[in-house]
């Protein structure tokens, strides 16, 4: 087995039909045929299975494709550091985070880091957690930071590093302010801004009022935009919205604050995100250890070295 026959696999698993990948890999569809076979020989089963839409992987295939996904990338890794060594580059390290959280905490442990180590060149990525996450697992970021992942991703360490849970907020003009207690019913009738429709959050919350029986939420307005930058847009109206622990005192000067409400999906953790078994480089290593120190609360990094 040659590191082609992996990118063979995947491209048959991906076009579902052997015509398709060879035409995409710019081989003979015998030559492919050929390598497929030669796999199936050396896994000792079936990998692929005819079906009405193409051929599909088994799941022996499926587990074989996995495995071989991460000799993939614990190759890559291995020349990306050969790479680094020789070029001198082991002084990069890309470091991806989230936009929901508080950037002064991250960019002043980050400071930290480029003080102590004036040779360390960073690569900064904030994107939505589903892009981050398969930026991770795909090898092509080193440390992520950003909420810890619901249910858990495989094949990824959780350093779980501080609470930030999030509220409901509204104009402190808002009727419901009057209020000393709330329930779903209350904030389903309300006009929403919320993350876009493809993230984790406004997934967990729609699947909240679903499950109360409570008519989709209201949203008026979608966004990928920051805490700081979208809140704007909920001053003097009757929108409700979310905030993170970190922002309610900037987000009071714009005339916002939280609700009186605790809903389950907004109890969170931000966590370090790394893959498990990947090459770290003394840098990623030394970034780890002191957002653990600035950012881990110290009752909680004392229990976890008793």
């Amino acid at each position: 087995m040659n590191l082609n026959d992996i990118d063979y696999l995947e491209a048959v698993a991906e076009h579902r039909s052997v015509g398709r990948a060879a035409e995409a890999l710019g081989l003979s569809q015998p030559a492919l045929t050929k390598a497929i076979a030669r796999l199936e020989a050396l896994a000792g089963m079936p990998l692929f299975e005819r079906h009405p839409k193409g051929v599909m992987l088994t799941a022996a295939g499926e587990a074989f494709l996995l495995r071989a996904h991460r000799i993939r990338i614990e190759f890559d890794d291995a020349m990306r550091e050969m790479h680094q060594m020789k070029t001198g580059e082991l002084g990069l390290l890309r470091v991806g985070f989230s936009p929901s959280l508080d950037n002064d905490k991250v960019m002043s442990v980050i400071r930290r880091l480029l003080v102590e180590r004036p040779a360390a060149r960073l690569y900064l990525v904030e994107k939505l957690m589903q892009y981050l996450l398969e930026m991770l697992v795909e090898g092509d970021l080193d440390l992520v930071i950003a909420p810890s992942p619901r249910p858990a991703v495989a094949d990824l360490e959780v350093i779980d590093l501080y609470d930030d849970n999030l509220y409901v907020i509204a104009d402190l003009e808002h009727p419901l302010h009057r209020r000393t207690t709330l329930d779903l019913d209350d904030l389903g009738a309300q006009p929403w801004l919320l993350p876009a429709r493809d993230t984790r959050l406004r997934t967990e919350m729609e699947a909240l009022f679903q499950k109360a029986g409570l008519p989709a939420l209201n949203v008026r307005v979608e966004t990928t935009a920051t805490t700081m930058n979208s809140a704007r847009l909920i001053c003097g109206t009757s929108m409700l919205g979310l905030g993170s622990a970190w922002s309610l005192e900037p987000l009071r000067r714009l005339g916002l604050g939280p609700l009186p409400v605790n809903l389950p999906a907004l109890q969170r953790k931000i966590a370090l995100l790394m893959r498990k078994h990947a090459y770290q480089s003394p840098l990623a290593l030394r970034l780890s250890q002191l957002l653990t120190e600035e950012l881990t609360p110290a009752e909680t990094r004392l229990r976890k070295s008793t």
